[in-house]
């Protein structure tokens, strides 16, 4: 079977993730001259031009944003967990010496996200790319386990108006921008970077408060771990200090997306939701439940959203998607003889129907892949949630025009049509394990 590049992928950045409980490692990567900050405003980085046709990340300095921030020898004090009492002496160095539940809550929610991404070493000779060859010491430093790296950050600005407008005025026909409205133009290696971003700078800000004990909680590990902050007046002890919690980490929500095709093979199921513009159509979608393997999910959704039970599961590809953190898991199944589509089951889909290949591959030659605008966006935004009424799907193939608009290629659900389409994937490759107990998952509900 052909590998399948996805877009967002690729990330070129080492991570470095045994260092980010490294205070001196992370004081120096956030401070040094070749420190470079990608900023945030609503979840949207600040890009170039929009009206040039291929996009970049606007990249910040240290000096740029360090009034901002801080100094880097107090930011993060503590995060190697050593010492918790420091996360209070910070605050009384910054000024503050009330603890946070005895009136000083907004002090530690405001707080920008900020996040180490990684460092970019893709000039680095291959013998001075970092390793984790020893374990870091009070002494690591960014010269000292990645001398040739280039760090990466994070930071929003939505609630930073200084901050965000001097850094729109570093150049002309800057924007924060819309990531899913500008997709195509952004090149692929960046577009990852900026993906990742997006998805900590929404986990950290949408995060404030700790589930278990509902203090607020503070970044640690550079925004990779979140921890309640000590009060001498509250316990000395949460749960969530014991053990691995999905709320203290970043989490990755797994979704299953697949091209359902006829029995025959030679078309494929697509549907529609009633917030999307007129005319377009996407692979069936779903987030995978507790308790469910990748088949199990597919056969499951299918049978859910258009009533049809599949058989013959198999994974093709995935890909990463930051709104606000899914790892999509596409694959293509096939539809068990008679079946009918209903759409009345969970009442997701507004319309479902089989597109033979002829029409699938009219779209791919005579229009191209699709995108939507920053306006149709904010359309469907708004439609999800005044809860959109039923608008007119297209009737595909009148007068020669294509018979629907198709995600574009930088989207997984093209990815699967167009490898069905075209036939550059082997549906005779070895059935995955557990595809059978998958395809019966449907009947099960009958």
């Amino acid at each position: 079977m052909a590998a399948f590049n996805t877009y967002f992928s690729g990330n070129p950045l080492n991570r470095l993730s045994y260092l980010r409980s490294s205070p001196a490692f992370l004081a120096s990567a956030l401070s040094s001259p070749k420190a470079r900050f990608l900023l945030y405003d609503q979840l949207s980085p600040l890009l170039t031009s929009i009206q040039q046709t291929e996009r970049h990340l606007h990249l910040l300095s240290w000096d740029d944003v360090k009034a901002h921030i801080g100094e880097p020898q107090h930011i993060f004090k503590g995060v190697d967990g050593k010492d918790q009492e420091a996360l209070r002496r910070i605050v009384r160095q910054d000024g503050k010496v009330e603890a946070a539940d005895q009136g000083d809550v907004p002090y530690y929610i405001s707080r920008p996200a900020l996040v180490f991404l990684g460092v970019d070493e893709r000039d680095a000779p291959a013998s001075a790319k970092s390793l984790p060859l020893s374990k870091p010491t009070e002494e690591s430093t960014l010269e000292s386990h990645s001398p040739h790296g280039i760090p990466y950050w994070s930071l929003d600005v939505s609630n930073n108006a200084e901050l965000r407008e001097s850094a729109l005025a570093q150049a002309k026909g800057l924007e924060f921008g819309d990531l899913r409205s500008g997709m195509a133009s952004i090149p692929a290696p960046e577009a990852s970077i900026a993906a990742q971003g997006r998805a900590m700078t929404d986990w950290n800000t949408r995060n404030v408060y700790c589930p278990s004990c509902s203090r607020p909680v503070k970044s640690v590990w550079a925004g990779w771990k979140r921890t309640c902050i000590p009060s001498p007046s509250s316990p000395s002890t949460c749960a969530s200090k014991k053990g691995v919690h999905n709320y203290c980490y970043p989490r990755t929500d797994p979704v299953v997306i697949m091209g359902v095709v006829s029995p025959d093979g030679e078309s494929i199921l697509l549907g529609r939701q009633k917030s999307w513009p007129r005319g377009f159509y996407s692979a069936l979608a779903g987030f995978i439940e507790s308790g469910e393997t990748f088949e199990e999910a597919v056969a499951r959704e299918v049978y859910e959203e258009a009533g049809i039970e599949v058989e013959h599961v198999k994974f093709v590809a995935n890909q990463v998607w930051p709104f606000p953190s899914s790892l999509m898991m596409g694959g293509i199944a096939k539809a068990k003889k008679g079946y009918e589509i209903r759409l009345d089951l969970d009442n997701e889909l507004e319309d479902a129907r089989f597109f033979t290949r002829a029409q699938v591959l009219h779209v791919i030659e005579a229009s191209g892949p699709s995108h939507f605008t920053k306006e149709e966006i904010k359309q469907i935004d708004q439609q999800v949630q005044q809860r959109a009424p039923r608008s007119r799907s297209l009737s595909p193939g009148r007068g020669g025009r294509p018979a629907f608009r198709m995600p574009p290629s930088t989207a997984i659900a093209n990815t699967l049509i167009t490898a069905w389409a075209t036939n550059t994937w082997s549906d005779a490759q070895p059935q995955v394990q557990g595809t059978e107990q998958a395809g019966n998952a449907g009947a099960g509900k009958l």
